[in-house]
């Protein structure tokens, strides 16, 4: 395989200007229809999309500067803005997992964060997609991506609906790591790093996307090798300051790197094991100022603070799976891959069909302040593994990683919720840091989803009792609202 290479693409373009780069801005998920989430919105849009295309796993989509949709992928085709494959769009990644996947109605791949799209101009676009091996040898079932590929798409065809002009153009062949895909602009604000690492090893193979279409490779070997079991069960991505590389999956724990956008050159190499940890799937984000990590570990989520002098120690353990599932069981909403949104959220999927996400609220904030809440986003249809994967297109032009909604602003007023003792048996105390300005409401619920109490808390109250009297022994989820909106929520232990 050649370390360096150039491809020139024949095509004329204009150079692309920043402008308000809001590429994503429409968010497409889900299955059974399909969910849009529109960030051209305050607060966000998320409305039924009624669309044929299923995006199961691999997700990745394309908005012009204003954030109107152009198109986006599930790993098999590429899709125009009306929904329809685009011209000369059918069949990326050709293989035998191709084949075999990407038939039928329930249409699905296997990498997680397998594709990406790149402006080039206005009207250029280039989409970058791993193609995968499925190997189903009992009792072990492997997976992962034996080649990069790129493919070019212009805009300005068929009336703005566009059309693929090359498809499925090689760049790497060779045993890579699945859907650890990520990309950051270079320092020159032009030109782009695309990183994918090798599986079984500590290398990293490196494409810098020049603005004149041409490509050059390059390798690196630093730090741990990774597992057999991690491929696709974790996450790769850059802070949105573009100096953090950060890694994770649970079975090699967290891979943090520095990252130099001039060269590419990955240095302080940290290894941050989670002691404990028996997850199968996770993911990872980085807070706005890009001072804050988080991790979801499937039944686990946690904060690190990555401007501590002992970053393993600063773990905040903000949350535990809290049994929820939806629409109905064994939908369980345990948590997979994460992603900054332009409202300044970071979303966080399920690994499973369900159809919410958890959101962290403010994750600008340390600890628990930074209001993690599971299942706090209801999506219009069932999701499964799908979310979209973005570089911060907005690094390098001036304008923030991410715009706060003003709703956003008026929420961070909220302080956390504590309810305690847990477990408890006769009653249990409700508590915040300052007084209600609005009447909450205290929801207990059994695994059955009956309300079992229910309890008014009042404007200007900050601690509240709540009798459980005749509770039966159990599990229960707790949750307080105002207006319908969630303060806080978790699950309850009542004894006897």
């Amino acid at each position: 395989m050649k370390t360096y290479f150039s491809i020139f693409v024949g095509l004329i373009l204009a150079s692309y200007v920043c402008q308000a780069q809001k590429h994503d801005y429409i968010w497409v998920l889900g299955h059974n229809g399909g969910t849009t989430i529109d960030f051209n919105s305050t607060p966000p849009a998320i409305e039924f999309a009624n669309r044929s295309a299923v995006m199961h796993v691999t997700n990745a989509s394309m908005a012009d500067n204003n954030g109107n949709l152009l198109f986006y992928t599930n790993g098999c085709d590429i899709f125009n803005k009306e929904n329809n494959v685009m011209e000369n769009g059918n069949n990326i990644n050709p293989g035998p997992v191709h084949n075999e996947y990407c038939a039928g109605a329930f249409n699905t791949y296997v990498a997680s964060n397998g594709a990406i799209a790149l402006p080039q101009s206005d009207s250029f676009y280039y989409l970058f997609h791993l193609s995968e091996v499925l190997k189903l040898d009992q009792p072990i079932i492997d997976f992962y991506s034996d080649r990069l590929y790129y493919s070019v798409i212009n805009m300005n065809s068929n009336n703005g609906l566009g059309k693929v002009m090359q498809k499925n153009k090689l760049i790497i062949e060779d045993t890579l790591h699945s859907g650890d895909l990520a990309v950051v602009i270079h320092s020159n604000n032009k030109d782009w790093w695309i990183i994918n690492p090798k599986r079984y090893s500590n290398k990293y193979f490196k494409v810098l996307f020049v603005s004149d279409g041409s490509m050059a490779l390059s390798e690196q070997e630093i730090g741990d090798s990774t597992f057999v079991g991690s491929d696709g069960g974790g996450q790769a991505l850059f802070s949105p300051d573009g100096k953090k590389y950060v890694r994770y999956n649970p079975q090699s724990d967290i891979m943090l790197f520095d990252f130099d956008r001039a060269t590419g050159e990955l240095s302080n190499y940290h290894h941050i094991e989670i002691p404990g940890d028996s997850a199968f799937v996770g993911g990872a984000a980085i807070s706005p100022n890009s001072r804050y990590l988080y991790i979801s570990s499937q039944v686990w989520f946690y904060q690190y603070d990555l401007q501590a002098p002992d970053i393993a120690a600063s773990q905040v353990l903000l949350g535990e799976y809290d049994g929820y599932a939806s629409p109905n069981p064994p939908n369980a909403t345990t948590f997979y891959n994460c992603r900054l949104a332009p409202d300044c959220k970071i979303y966080c999927n399920c690994y499973n069909g369900c159809d919410v996400l958890h959101v962290v609220n403010y994750p600008d904030e340390p600890g628990l302040a930074c209001g993690f809440e599971q299942h706090g986003v209801q999506l219009a249809s069932s999701n499964a593994l799908s979310l979209p994967n973005f570089p911060n297109y907005r690094l390098g032009t001036g304008q923030p990683p991410c715009i706060p909604t003003a709703t956003a602003e008026l929420e961070k007023e909220k302080v956390s919720v504590t309810v305690y003792p847990n477990p408890t048996s006769e009653q249990v105390s409700i508590s915040w840091q300052k007084p209600l300005v609005k009447p909450a409401v205290f929801h207990l619920i059994d695994p059955l989803g009956r309300e079992v109490r229910r309890e008014v808390l009042s404007a200007g109250q900050q601690q509240v009792e709540v009798g459980l009297v005749g509770v039966p022994p159990g599990l229960y989820f707790w949750s307080v609202e105002v207006k319908g909106r969630k303060l806080g929520s978790s699950k309850l232990v009542v004894t006897k």
